[in-house]
């Protein structure tokens, strides 16, 4: 039957973020830890640490305990780093936030968001207007008009916002009374009686406490907040770490955003031996990453999305260079295709993909590694359970079905998350009483121990009563050469009720229409008409949902609908 528990000989780990950051910087104390490139700053162990000292001494004098929220609106710098384990040192949870979807994609709902998670302080990087992007200072006071009338920073008031009792600005310094600046806070934390406070603190701190809250996309509305702990944050990190062999790399690259690449904050604490380097900002132009990967000699990357790994293989300069040196690279958010894991097999012979996957309630699920499998496993499934957790797939009725058998993807263990904050009724539907997520992902496993994803419950097209998934067409059209990326959906049809719609983004310069797509699509396996497309869509990008993190569906197939001139079906 579907039903796996994963075997592994190595512990989890029983200790907070700010306990592995002081015996690592007291064991290494001149590691250097992070590098960012675009600030020229890099980071030792020991400076990490007494930054944070200083920082969560400040917070507990602007009222910040244990449980309290503080939540910051930060690109790649020190104070991501220095911020994050100031918070765990007292017990604060996290909540970061990408600057780019808090200027943008919250407008709107920013005091929804804030005041559903109870955020207590807020810390927001000062930057002037860049890339149409809001000035950040007169962004919040339009947000929040209650700003303007705060005389002091102490006495700051949000209605909006009940919980929120302190704004603090990070970078350039603001006059405006209503706002710390971070020096102000840190100074707080620098004398022997804050640093004792810290430390009580500290000792009142559980690895089983809620960390961080962790945005998950919503098709509508506000997203929901993914409580999760840290046992679940440290261990994953650990166990991503070791099973994947990354271990052994001294030099590792983040080509994501720090807030998608939580791993990258913690390895240095963890192993006390490894450097994190950031290529830039929060923009991941191509040129940055390659010249961090030649310049730093990284012999490794945390998680990357698909998208730049296929971008990193098809650029010329890459093939021109020497990265020999490059062992592995970390990848995730989406399916790699066939053609994809070829070509990186072509540009990097001597490297390794290391796929994941996992949600954000659930964290890392399963790892494959190219070395360690077979061409046709590597390319077929999504690997191999990660240590310590359970798997099984379930038919509709929560019935484990047979191996190799379609069903829905449940998994528990030490990375599940406790629950969507402020929202029992939604955590009920995808987590049952005895702790198993239900992914929402359908896939099958097989006796081998394999895991693969055909697709998602949600987006199911139901043609002439034929069950299509749309990865599966999808992964026959991403193997035409022409083609960037592919989204299917189902419209409307009178004869079908569903009929199969393939949305492409086409690769730059290249063109094609409705006729090669078909032709392509019936030489290649698509042959009976009920797994066929109807329609083709050409588009230049795909919308986002509302954390701008993920390709939207809902609002892929209502452009899809517009341009065919489709309407829901009313009978």
């Amino acid at each position: 039957m579907s039903y796996l528990k994963s075997d592994c000989d190595l512990p989890l780990v029983e200790a907070t973020p700010g306990q592995l950051l002081d015996d690592s910087a007291a064991k290494w104390p001149d590691q250097e830890a992070y590098v960012f490139r675009h600030l020229g700053v890099r980071m030792k162990l020991a400076e990490v640490k007494q930054e944070a000292d200083r920082l969560a001494a400040g917070l507990l004098s602007i009222g910040v305990r244990r449980g309290d929220v503080v939540a910051w609106v930060l690109t790649n710098r020190p104070e991501w780093v220095i911020s994050f384990f100031a918070a765990a040192k007292i017990g604060a949870i996290s909540l970061p936030i990408i600057g780019f979807y808090f200027l943008t994609f919250y407008k709107g709902m920013v005091g929804d968001i804030l005041k559903k998670a109870k955020v207590k302080v807020l810390l927001i990087e000062n930057s002037p207007t860049d890339e149409g992007l809001p000035e950040t200072i007169p962004y919040l006071k339009e947000v929040f008009p209650d700003i303007v009338s705060a005389t002091t920073a102490k006495s700051l008031r949000i209605e909006a916002v009940p919980s929120l009792t302190s704004i603090v600005v990070i970078g350039d310094k603001t006059s405006d009374n209503a706002f710390y600046n971070l020096g102000n806070i840190q100074s707080m934390g620098t004398h022997e009686t804050a640093r004792q406070r810290v430390q009580e603190a500290q000792s009142q701190t559980n690895c089983h406490d809620t960390i961080i809250l962790l945005f998950t996309s919503g098709s509508t509305g506000a997203p929901k907040l993914v409580e999760q702990t840290t046992y679940a944050m440290v261990n994953t990190a650990e166990m991503v770490n070791r099973i994947s062999g990354q271990d052994k790399r001294k030099v590792l690259l983040a080509p994501t955003d720090m807030t998608e690449n939580l791993d990258s904050v913690l390895i240095p604490v963890l192993t006390g031996s490894q450097t994190v380097v950031f290529a830039s900002a929060n923009t991941w132009e191509l040129a940055d990453i390659i010249s961090a990967i030649l310049e730093e000699r990284c012999e490794g990357t945390t998680f990357m999305y698909v998208k730049t790994l296929h971008d990193l293989v098809n650029d010329p300069t890459v093939k021109e260079c020497d990265m020999s040196f490059l062992k592995d690279v970390q990848v995730g958010g989406n399916v790699i295709s066939k053609t994809l894991q070829r070509q990186f097999a072509q540009v990097f012979p001597d490297a390794d993909i290391i796929n994941y996957y996992g949600t954000t309630e659930g964290w890392i699920v399963s790892m494959s590694r190219r070395s360690e499998m077979t061409k046709e496993q590597m390319e077929r499934t999504v690997g191999r359970l990660m240590p310590h957790m359970e798997t099984k797939v379930v038919n509709k009725a929560g019935q484990v079905v047979p191996l190799n058998q379609e069903g829905e993807i449940w998994v528990r263990g030490f990375s599940v998350f406790k629950g969507y904050r402020g929202d029992e009724e939604k955590t009920a539907k995808v987590k049952t009483h005895d702790g198993w997520h239900k992914t929402g992902d359908i896939g099958v496993l097989d006796e081998d121990g394999l895991l693969a994803i055909t697709g998602r419950i949600k987006d199911m097209i139901i043609k002439n009563a034929e069950n299509v998934h749309p990865a599966c067409v999808e992964q026959v059209l991403l193997a035409h050469p022409k083609v960037q990326d592919v989204k299917v959906v189902g419209v409307p049809d009178p004869r079908y009720v569903e009929e199969i719609c393939a949305c492409i983004i086409l690769k730059n310069g290249q063109m094609s229409d409705v006729e090669e797509m078909r032709k392509f699509s019936e030489e290649n396996g698509l042959l009976a008409d009920e797994i066929n497309p109807g329609y083709f869509v050409f588009m230049d990008s795909f919308p986002k949902t509302s954390t701008g993190r993920k390709i939207d569906k809902r609002r892929i197939r209502a452009v899809a609908m517009e341009r065919l001139g489709l309407k829901e079906n009313t009978d």
